[in-house]
């Protein structure tokens, strides 16, 4: 008897830390949740019985995504500073959003400010939109698509992923999601996203998101590989507080390989920080964003992107 009770203590062993490790990250989570009071839940078993006023991880994400997408309805248009990669190249750049389009001005390459040479070429370049703004009109709908496609992955994640709590990072909650099994996507885009898994961290005063992070699970495969596929894929941002309850995204990390048929290589690429969010005139014109470029004078910061 004691020699089968010592058998299955040391069978049991390995499992503790990790059980107990759950139960650590689940409590402190309900305490930030919970206004301070912690609670000891068992990992997986939803809301705990004595804690009615804690909400479920996907009723938090709820909450959370409501206040994102009406964020994101407000029509207010901002300045800030962009680094961001181009090829092999690190740009720095202060964009502006104006009636017409984003208007943005070089202020470094990898780190260095800008040559006479290369200053007078981005000078003309700028002049030679206000002449014709039509590149404008197309990068501000590539940016268009783009919120698009993140207000999509917003909306979805409710409803196509099943969240867990999973600890805390200082005063904000850590999530981790994986698709929901039971969610059909209705759409080829709708398919890629539910193939995602990671992290999610949570401002739980503010029910905002402040961090996500997800990696492609599983290859996406359409028509069972004969028209293309997704090998794999990376979804990162960052959200900050610029102003009274209003966010805007600080970091950004979006990449997507595949090929699609007669081999065809496929691939997006996104890498950007941003930061010194300032307000400007929801109806500024493109020449009022010229001169508000060029009155400007920021440091050069080397590039922290790598």
């Amino acid at each position: 008897m004691a020699a089968g009770l010592t058998a299955a203590s040391l069978l049991l062993l390995p499992a503790i830390p990790a059980f107990w490790g759950d139960v650590a990250r689940e409590s402190r989570a309900a305490e930030l949740m919970g206004g301070g009071h912690t609670a000891t839940a068992v990992p997986g078993a939803g809301r705990d019985a004595d804690r009615t006023d804690s909400p479920t991880a996907n009723e938090l994400v709820k909450a959370v995504v409501g206040n994102e997408l009406t964020d994101r309805e407000l029509l207010l248009k901002w300045i800030c500073v962009i680094e961001k990669r181009a090829g092999k190249e690190t740009l720095t750049e202060e964009q502006v959003e104006t009636r017409d389009g984003p208007l943005y001005r070089v202020l470094a390459i990898d780190g260095a400010e800008l040559s006479p040479d290369q200053r007078q070429q981005d000078d003309a370049r700028i002049g030679r939109l206000m002449k014709d703004p039509s590149p404008l009109l197309k990068l501000k709908q590539a940016q268009s698509e783009d919120e698009l496609r993140l207000q999509k992955l917003l909306s979805l994640l409710p409803t196509a992923f099943l969240f867990d709590y999973d600890g805390a990072e200082e005063d904000l909650v850590r999530l981790r999601f994986r698709p929901n099994p039971e969610y059909v996507p209705p759409t080829y885009e709708a398919r890629v996203i539910h193939s995602l898994a990671g992290t999610m961290v949570i401002d739980p005063e503010r029910k905002r998101i402040r961090k996500l992070a997800s990696r492609l699970v599983n290859r996406v495969e359409f028509g069972y590989g004969l028209l293309g596929r997704i090998d794999n894929g990376v979804v990162e941002f960052e959200r900050v507080e610029v102003g009274n309850l209003e966010w805007k995204t600080a970091f950004i990390n979006i990449h997507f390989s595949g090929r699609l048929a007669v081999f065809k290589t496929i691939s997006k690429d996104q890498y950007e920080r941003r930061s010194e969010f300032r307000k400007v005139a929801s109806d500024l014109s493109l020449s009022d964003g010229k001169e508000l470029l060029l009155s400007r004078s920021l440091p050069v910061h080397a590039a922290a992107l790598f």
